[in-house]
């Protein structure tokens, strides 16, 4: 099964790859059975949405190779674990963005969603949920984690946890075992179709 940890924000010397990383690293060491790829908004230089029909009702033959890339990560995945910042009490531009340009590629699959920021990015958390359950068909898991703490100060850049945090590492593995459950369950659904 394959699963995919997005990286919600774009923008220089961000924390969020660090927070992103390391949910990677533990989801690698809790389900090393599957297999885990960081998709970073930022390596797809995707360009805002100006679309005249909105993805799901157009055939959309002249994407860029930057979209068709993302959009091809995207319907890999068998689950998803979204990565998200808070800014001014919401998710950042190009992640709203990048959800918006999909059209299929959520359909019938989990997403957790792992925040950080001021009280912990729970809002932004909450506003992923909302968006991806809606059209897109997304499945948002139950468990979600937003991060208690300052990322930058307990993350290092490779994605390492500093010692003393067993509740963001419990909150993580939860979220970790709650994607990788519902990915399992709703593959081999979709299979059965």
């Amino acid at each position: 099964m394959k699963l995919a940890v997005v990286v919600g924000s774009t923008r220089e010397n961000r924390v969020s790859l660090r927070q992103a990383k390391w949910t990677l690293n533990e989801a690698k060491k809790l389900a090393s059975e599957h297999e885990w790829e960081l998709v970073d908004l930022k390596d797809f230089d995707l360009p805002f949405m100006t679309e005249p029909l909105p993805p799901m009702a157009n055939h959309r033959p002249e994407l860029d190779e930057g979209t068709k890339r993302y959009l091809e990560k995207m319907n890999q995945a068998d689950g998803f674990i979204i990565v998200t910042p808070e800014y001014n009490h919401g998710m950042p531009a190009p992640l709203k963005n990048a959800i918006d340009l999909i059209d299929y590629q959520l359909m019938k699959k989990p997403v957790a969603v792992v925040s950080h920021g001021v009280v912990g990015g729970a809002r932004a958390n909450e506003q992923v949920r909302l968006i991806v359950n809606s059209n897109l068909g997304g499945l948002p898991v139950p468990a979600s984690h937003t991060f208690f703490g300052k990322v930058d100060e307990l993350i290092s850049e490779d994605g390492e946890l500093v010692e003393g945090q067993e509740a963001n590492e419990k909150a993580a593995h939860h979220v970790i075992e709650n994607l990788v459950w519902h990915a399992d369950a709703l593959k081999i659904a979709r299979e059965k179709q």
